[in-house]
């Protein structure tokens, strides 16, 4: 089952590249932005992304969530890939994803009979998302680029995440701002950059979501 996830996701994430390297999501004004990532690049995050979930989630008592952490992992790949490209994380990736992330959550929940898998999910998922729209209101007062985007995006990890486990949301947004502040030390202080470069804070979210769904958090910190 691991060498299956990890040739599907390979397979998805080529077809997934070759979509993204049209650059179809660019407004007008960011059609002339240099092309930086190349499309093979999905394939080679995406499938050992699935092989390693298949992996962790491999017990019977699991596999009818996998398909849903599989949607999860794609869609926040071609994020970060817009992300990283546009500094820009497009509502028409993030909002259609809620409701079938929604339902691949409930069969699992029907599945496994646990139904508290989906109250995690809906309470990560509304928990997140507050904090996230308070971290916005903040960002706005100060003129930093934490944005709406990013808003919605911390409801889609929390959802996710919260069917893990009940920490596991805040854990991954703790982890998000754990990669993103050492990315800028080593930016600042290493590559002596210019901190006033505007970074996107999308990947990291993504990173830190996707290395929870590997932790085993206690009930209770």
């Amino acid at each position: 089952m691991v060498l299956a996830a990890a040739v599907a996701g390979t397979l998805v994430g080529h077809l997934l590249g070759a979509r993204l390297q049209t650059r179809g999501y660019r407004l007008d004004a960011e059609a002339q932005r240099p092309r930086r990532i190349p499309g093979w690049a999905v394939a080679l995050v995406l499938g050992p992304v699935w092989a390693a979930l298949a992996w962790r989630f491999g017990p019977a008592a699991h596999w009818a969530l996998l398909p849903a952490l599989l949607c999860f992992t794609a869609v926040a790949v071609a994020l970060v890939w817009v992300d990283l490209d546009v500094h820009r994380l497009p509502e028409g990736l993030t909002l259609p994803a809620f409701p079938i992330l929604f339902v691949q959550l409930g069969l699992a929940a029907w599945a496994g009979a646990d139904w508290g898998l989906l109250l995690r999910s809906v309470v990560g998922a509304v928990a997140l998302g507050a904090i996230a729209l308070a971290l916005a209101l903040l960002a706005a007062a100060l003129r930093s680029g934490f944005g709406l985007g990013d808003v919605v995006l911390c409801g889609l990890v929390g959802l996710v995440t919260g069917a893990v486990g009940w920490w596991h949301p805040l854990v991954a947004l703790y982890s998000a701002f754990l990669l993103g502040g050492a990315y800028a030390l080593v930016h600042v202080v290493v590559l002596r950059r210019s901190g006033r470069e505007a970074v996107p804070f999308g990947p990291f979210l993504v990173a830190g979501s996707v290395l929870t769904l590997f932790v085993d958090v206690p009930p209770l910190l």
